[in-house]
C-alpha cells in the first residue's frame, strides 16, 4: 500500500538463479492502481444519496445497466488485491535485510514514516468534517457517533478498531492491519534466519523450510480459524492468509522456495474454497496467481505499464485515503444545489466529478505529504549502519 515500490527482477533461468534487481515492477504498481481506483469507485457509487421521499430510489443508478451497478457495488475487491500485494512487496523488501532488534525498530519506524502523515491527514480531516457539516453547513455526518479526544487519538494510534472507536473515514482501517502485518513480518523473517542453516551463511537469506515453518503455520490457522471470524477482524491474523500468499508468490518467484510450495499453497487455498467458498479469499488466490504468471513469464516490468495507470498507482495510498471525505462532502454539497433531487444524468455527473475530485486531492495529499514522508523513509533507511 504506502510499502517501497518493488523492483522488476530479471533471472538467468538455465542457471537457476534467483530474480536480480533492475527496475520498477510496473505490474505491482498498476494493480495497486487499480485496487485503489475500484474502492473509490465502491464508496462513491455505495453511498450516494437517494431521494427523501423513496430511500430505495437511487437517482444515479436510474439509467445505468445492472451490469454496471454490479461491478461498482463488487469494486470493493481492490482490499484483497491490495493486501496480496503488501505481502509481495515486503517479502522482496526484506529479501537483503539481516534483522536485529535496531532492525525491527528501524524497520517499522520508516514504514511509520512512509504511513503516518498523510493518514493523520486524513483523519484530522476527516475529523473536522465531522465537527462541522451538520453544525456549520446543514449537510449529514460523513460517520455516525460524535467526536470524542479518544476517538481521534485511537485512530492516530492505528487503535480504533482494536479499541472499538466507530472509524471516522472509510477504508483507512487496512492501515491498521498494515502496521500489525510489518511487525509481523519482520519479526518472523528475523525467526526464520535464526532456525535453520542459511543456504549462504553470508547472506541474511533464509532457507525456504525456515521461511515455511515461521509462515505457513500462520497461514494455515488464519485460514482455517481466525479469517471466519469476525472477533478477529481488528488484527491482523485475519487476514495473513492473504498477505501470505503475496509472500509465497515472491519467494517462488526468487527461488526462495520451490514452484512446488505455490503449488501447494495453491491447491490448500482452492481446496478450502470449495469447503467453505468466501469471495475474499478467491479474489487473494487470484491476485497471487496473477502476479505469479506475470513474474514467470518476465512480465512484471511491463503489464499494465499505462501512463494513467502508473500515475493512479502512484496516488494510489493517497487516494485510497482521501476519496470517502472528499466525495461524501462533495455530492451532498451537489445534491444540495440541485434542490436535494437531481435527475439521474444530473446524478451520475456528481458522481463522476467526486471522483475527479478523489483524484485530485489524492495527488494534492500525495505531492504535499505522502512524497516527502516516502523521502524522509528513504533518509533514514540509507543513514541505517551496515550490518
Amino acid at each position: 500500500m504506502g510499502s517501497d515500490a518493488p523492483e522488476k527482477c530479471e533471472s538467468d533461468k538455465s542457471k537457476n538463479v534467483p530474480l536480480k534487481p533492475a527496475a520498477r515492477f510496473a505490474m505491482i504498481d498498476g494493480l495497486r492502481g487499480l485496487a485503489a481506483l475500484g474502492i473509490a469507485v465502491y464508496h462513491i457509487w455505495r453511498y450516494q444519496p437517494a431521494w427523501e421521499s423513496d430511500p430505495q430510489f437511487f437517482p444515479a443508478a436510474e439509467i445505468m445497466p445492472e451490469f454496471v451497478d454490479w461491478v461498482f457495488r463488487k469494486s470493493w475487491i481492490g482490499v484483497q488485491f491490495l493486501l496480496v500485494l503488501s505481502g509481495f512487496v515486503i517479502a522482496f523488501t526484506l529479501r537483503n535485510t539481516w534483522v536485529s532488534p535496531r532492525e525491527l525498530f528501524s524497520f517499522v519506524a520508516r514504514r511509520a514514516v512512509r504511513l503516518w502523515p498523510p493518514y493523520a491527514v486524513t483523519v484530522l480531516f476527516a475529523a473536522v468534517l465531522l465537527a462541522v457539516c451538520e453544525s456549520w453547513w446543514g449537510l449529514p455526518a460523513p460517520v455516525g457517533d460524535p467526536l470524542t479526544v479518544v476517538r481521534v487519538l485511537s485512530h492516530l494510534g492505528f487503535l480504533q478498531d482494536v479499541l472499538e472507536q466507530t472509524p471516522l473515514t472509510a477504508a483507512i482501517w487496512t492501515v491498521c492491519i498494515e502496521m500489525q502485518f510489518y511487525v509481523v513480518s519482520v519479526v518472523g523473517w528475523g525467526l526464520a534466519q535464526r532456525l535453520l542453516t542459511r543456504p549462504d551463511p553470508q547472506l541474511p537469506r533464509p532457507s525456504g523450510w525456515g521461511v515455511l515453518l515461521v509462515f505457513a503455520p500462520l497461514a494455515l490457522a488464519s485460514l482455517h480459524f481466525w479469517n471466519p471470524m469476525t472477533s478477529t477482524e481488528p488484527w491482523v491474523i485475519h487476514f495473513l492468509n492473504a498477505f501470505f500468499l503475496g509472500m509465497v508468490t515472491w519467494w517462488t518467484l526468487d527461488r526462495t522456495v520451490s514452484a512446488r510450495v505455490f503449488a501447494a499453497t495453491v491447491i490448500v487455498v482452492a481446496g478450502h474454497l470449495v469447503w467453505q467458498w468466501k469471495l475474499e479469499n478467491a479474489l487473494a488466490l487470484i491476485a497471487a496467481l496473477s502476479i505469479y504468471v506475470a513474474g514467470r513469464t518476465d512480465h512484471l516490468h511491463d503489464w499494465l505499464n499505462w501512463r494513467w495507470l502508473q500515475y493512479l498507482g502512484k496516488i494510489s495510498y493517497s487516494l485510497y485515503l482521501i476519496h470517502y471525505p472528499v466525495s461524501h462532502l462533495l455530492t451532498f454539497a451537489c445534491w444540495r444545489w440541485c434542490g436535494g433531487s437531481p435527475t439521474p444524468v444530473q446524478a451520475n455527473l456528481i458522481l463522476l466529478l467526486c471522483l475527479a475530485a478523489s483524484i485530485a486531492a489524492g495527488h494534492l495529499l500525495y505531492a504535499c505529504v505522502e512524497a516527502p514522508s516516502g523521502r524522509c523513509s528513504t533518509w533514514l533507511k540509507n543513514r541505517r549502519p551496515a550490518p
